[in-house]
């Protein structure tokens, strides 16, 4: 596994659990089952082996998580640039459905292909990209009553 791999499961988790404790040792996990993919099958493709580690691990965490109450901190080294507001995140993080917030994660912050995701996971292309649909719509209107908010525009 490369850095871009490791960094792209520690992105998974921060952004998945929105807890930097939780997604320090989630990552930790996650890495060791995608190099032991890895070393089962070399062939397979690095992308694959991310998304069904970090899969694999978000099953055991995610009854742990507090979605939508983030827990982080500045001290813990996960630097988020400066400007970025996170509140859309957090709502979409705390009402989309576990499918819609792992296919975002996997498919527009990790910029892994849908044939990887689809692959990883064992399931099709259609699924992944229904469920990407589905979840681009509801961050799209949370994104849209932020910018409002922020532009003084009452809606009206």
């Amino acid at each position: 596994m490369t850095e871009a791999d490791v960094q792209s499961i520690a992105l998974f988790f921060y952004f998945a659990l929105l807890d930097d404790q939780k997604a320090i040792e989630a990552s930790s996990q996650a890495l060791g089952l995608g190099r032991a993919r890895k070393q089962r099958n070399p062939n397979l493709k690095n992308s694959v082996a991310v998304v069904a580690a970090t899969k694999s691990v978000w099953d055991k965490y995610k009854a742990r998580v507090a979605r939508g109450r983030p827990n982080t901190s500045v001290e813990s080294g996960w630097l988020i640039p400066e400007g970025v507001d996170l509140g859309p995140w957090r709502e979409f993080q705390k009402s989309a459905s576990e499918d819609e917030l792992l296919t975002v994660i996997w498919s527009k912050i990790l910029k892994i292909e849908d044939d990887d995701i689809s692959e990883g996971l064992g399931i099709t292309q259609g699924t992944i990209r229904y469920r990407l649909g589905r979840a681009l719509r509801k961050l799209g209107s949370m994104t849209q009553g932020v910018s409002k908010l922020k532009h003084g525009s009452t809606g009206k």
